[in-house]
C-alpha cells in the first residue's frame, strides 16, 4: 500500500511523568489497571505505560531501525509510569516522546487488511503471552521483548486467511474505538457504565436514518460519532460495557487488572494499521501484532447526526472558554489564562478553575464518516460579553489534569478531545464569508448556525445524491488543486422571529449559491431533509436568482406579516 508520511501533532499536550532527560523514549505497552495513589488521584484510575530508550539515533534517518530489539534498551531497563486512563486518547504504542512531548509518531510496517469478517468464529480474546496450541509463542520474546512485562495482558485475535492473525493489545481497541475524548475513556473504565451519563433525549428516524443526541454533561461533541453507535448498535453498548466489567472482575478477584476489549461491531471492515510481522512456529510474518491502528471501514448505523451540547443555550459561551469561579475578591476580575507551556500532571484538578475541552488534531479513523453529516447548532452572534473587557486576571495555569476536580492544587480541569480539522473555526470558508457577514447585519432575528462541524466548525459534506445506477452527480463534486475530487460543502442557518422560521442553505460554488427553505425546527430530521432538498436543487440549477440574502429574508417576513 501506499507509504504515506508518519502523522506528528503539534497539538498533542506535554505529559509530565514522561522522562524529561532529552532522551528519545518509545511507549512500548500498556500494562495493568489501578489506583496507584490515592492520596493525589482519586477521581480515575491509572495504566501503567512502559517504556523504552530509544538507543539507536539513526531512526530519524531510517525507522525501520525501530523493528529491532537492539534499537532500544533492554527490556528489563524499561521506565514505567502511570498514566490516567484519560490521557490515552493521545497516547499509542509505538509513539516516541522527548521531554513530555511526542517527537514522532514512525509507521513501523504499515498494513492493509480488506475484507476482514469481525464475529464469533473470526476474534478471539487470548493474553499477550499465548503459547498457540504449542507452536510457539504469539509474541516471542527474541524479535518482540518490550511486552516482556505484560504477558498476562489481553490482547483481540483475528484469524487471516492462511493461518495467520492479527494480534491487537486490547487496550489499543480500546483507544482506538473509544478515544475520541477524555471524558468518554474514562467513563468505560469507572463502572457501572450507564446511557444518562453519556446521552439522552434521543431520536431517530429509521427512514432517513438521522439520529439526533443531547449528549450529557461534560461529554464533548468531539464523541458524538461514538456515542451515536453506542446508542444504535448493541454490539458497540456490549463493547464499551465489557471494559469496566472486565477490570472489575480482576478487581474483586484480587488480580492484576489487565482490561479486556471486544470490537464494537459486528460484520465485514477493512482495517489499516501499524504495527509488526512476527513469525510462528518456523513461518515468517504468521502475526502482525499491530501497534497503533488507523483506519476502519466499517459502517457507522446512522446516515447523520445531530447533537447537543449539555447547557448549550442559543448565545452561550463556546465550550473552549474559560469561565473560572473568581480567584480573589475582586468583581471584575477575568478568567486565569492558561501556560502556552501547559502540562498533563498526575493529579487531581481543582476545584475552582472550570473545566475546559483540550481539541487535539489526530488523522481521521473512520472513513465511513467521510460523508456523514455530524454536526451541532449554535448561534451565530455570541452575546457573552468579551472577558477583555474585564479587570485583570489571575497568573496563569501551567499544570492540567483529565478526569473529574476533586482537589484545591491549581491545576485546570481538561478534556482531551480529537478532532478532525482546522483547530482555529472562528473564521468562516471563504466562499461563506459574505453571507455569514450579510446574516450578521441582519436585526430582529435570532439566528442560529445549524451546521457546525468538527471539521471546520461551519460546514458539512453537500448530501450526495445518486441516480438508480449508484452515479453521484458530478455538479456536486469540486475539483481540488492536485485534480482529486471531493464533495462541495454546505452550511445551513436558521433564521426565526416569533411568528416564523426558515432555514438557509449556502453551498460552496463561484458565485456561492444559497436557498431558503421554509421549516420549523420541531422535527428531528429536518436539517437533513433540508440540505437533501438544497442539494437536489443545486444539482437542477446551480445558479442563485440574483437576490441577496438579505432581501430573501426581508420578503418573506414581510409577506408573513401580511
Amino acid at each position: 500500500m501506499d507509504r504515506k508520511k508518519p502523522f506528528v501533532s503539534n497539538s498533542l499536550p506535554s505529559v509530565s511523568v514522561f522522562p524529561q532527560d532529552g532522551k528519545f523514549w518509545r511507549i512500548d505497552w500498556f500494562g495493568e489497571l489501578a489506583f496507584p495513589n490515592r492520596a493525589i488521584r482519586r477521581t480515575q484510575p491509572s495504566l501503567l505505560i512502559h517504556l523504552s530508550r530509544i538507543l539507536d539515533p539513526n531512526f530519524t534517518v531510517d525507522p525501520t531501525i525501530l523493528l529491532s530489539p537492539d534499537s532500544t534498551a533492554p527490556a528489563r531497563f524499561q521506565r514505567k509510569v502511570w498514566v490516567s486512563v484519560g490521557t490515552l486518547a493521545v497516547l499509542r504504542i509505538g509513539d516516541i516522546w522527548r521531554d513530555g512531548k511526542l517527537a514522532t509518531a514512525p509507521e513501523y510496517q504499515l498494513e492493509q487488511f480488506p475484507g476482514l469478517r469481525i464475529d464469533d468464529t473470526t476474534v478471539h480474546l487470548v493474553k499477550a503471552g499465548l503459547n498457540l496450541d504449542d507452536k510457539g509463542f504469539l509474541v516471542p520474546l527474541s524479535e518482540h521483548p518490550w511486552h516482556l512485562q505484560c504477558t498476562h495482558s489481553y490482547c483481540m485475535m483475528v484469524e487471516l486467511d492462511g493461518g495467520r492473525r492479527i494480534l491487537i493489545p486490547c487496550i489499543e481497541l480500546i483507544r482506538f474505538y473509544f478515544g475520541s475524548s477524555s471524558n468518554l475513556i474514562t467513563k468505560l473504565f469507572l463502572p457501572p457504565l450507564q446511557r444518562k451519563s453519556l446521552y439522552g433525549h434521543e431520536r431517530f428516524d429509521n427512514v432517513s436514518r438521522c439520529l439526533v443526541l443531547h449528549l450529557a454533561e461534560k461529554i464533548s461533541g468531539a464523541s458524538a460519532a461514538d456515542i451515536g453507535r453506542l446508542h444504535l448498535d448493541p454490539m458497540a453498548w456490549r463493547a464499551a460495557v465489557h471494559v469496566g466489567t472486565s477490570a472489575l472482575k480482576a478487581s474483586l478477584a484480587n488480580q492484576h487488572v489487565y482490561p479486556q476489549a471486544l470490537f464494537p461491531f459486528e460484520g465485514d471492515t477493512t482495517l489499516i494499521a501499524s504495527g509488526k510481522w512476527l513469525s510462528l512456529g518456523g513461518q515468517a510474518n504468521a502475526t502482525f501484532l499491530v501497534y497503533s491502528l488507523r483506519s476502519c471501514s466499517h459502517p457507522f448505523p446512522f446516515r447523520s447526526l445531530s447533537y447537543k451540547i449539555h447547557g448549550a443555550q442559543p448565545g452561550s459561551r463556546a465550550p473552549n472558554q474559560s469561565n473560572d469561579r473568581q480567584e480573589s475578591t475582586g468583581p471584575q476580575r477575568r478568567p486565569a489564562p492558561d501556560s502556552a507551556e501547559q502540562s498533563i500532571v498526575e493529579q487531581d484538578a481543582s476545584n475552582r478553575l472550570a473545566a475546559k475541552i483540550g481539541p487535539v488534531r489526530l488523522e481521521p479513523r473512520f472513513p465511513d464518516l467521510k460523508n456523514k453529516a455530524v454536526w451541532k447548532a449554535k448561534a451565530l452572534i455570541d452575546s457573552v460579553p468579551d472577558s477583555g473587557a474585564l479587570g485583570r486576571a489571575g497568573a496563569s495555569v501551567d499544570r492540567a489534569s483529565v478526569g473529574e476536580p476533586g482537589s484545591e492544587q491549581r491545576i485546570r480541569p481538561v478534556d482531551l478531545a480529537v478532532v478532525l480539522g482546522n483547530l482555529d473555526k472562528r473564521h468562516p470558508p471563504v466562499f461563506l464569508r459574505d453571507a455569514v457577514d450579510e446574516l450578521e447585519r441582519l436585526n430582529g432575528f435570532d439566528i442560529e448556525l445549524l451546521t457546525n462541524s468538527d471539521e471546520d466548525g461551519w460546514t458539512l459534506p453537500i448530501t450526495a445524491l445518486s441516480n438508480d445506477d449508484g452515479e453521484i452527480d458530478a455538479r456536486l463534486f469540486v475539483e481540488e488543486a492536485d485534480g482529486m475530487l471531493r464533495l462541495r460543502r454546505a452550511s445551513a442557518f436558521a433564521v426565526k422571529n416569533k411568528r416564523e422560521h426558515i432555514s438557509i442553505v449556502v453551498i460552496e460554488s463561484l458565485p456561492s449559491y444559497f436557498k431558503l427553505y421554509t421549516t420549523n425546527g420541531k422535527r428531528a430530521d429536518e436539517i437533513d431533509v433540508t440540505l437533501r432538498c438544497a442539494a437536489g436543487d443545486y444539482a437542477f440549477s446551480p445558479a442563485s436568482d440574483g437576490s441577496s440574502i438579505s432581501e430573501l429574508i426581508a420578503w418573506v417576513f414581510d409577506a408573513s406579516e401580511h
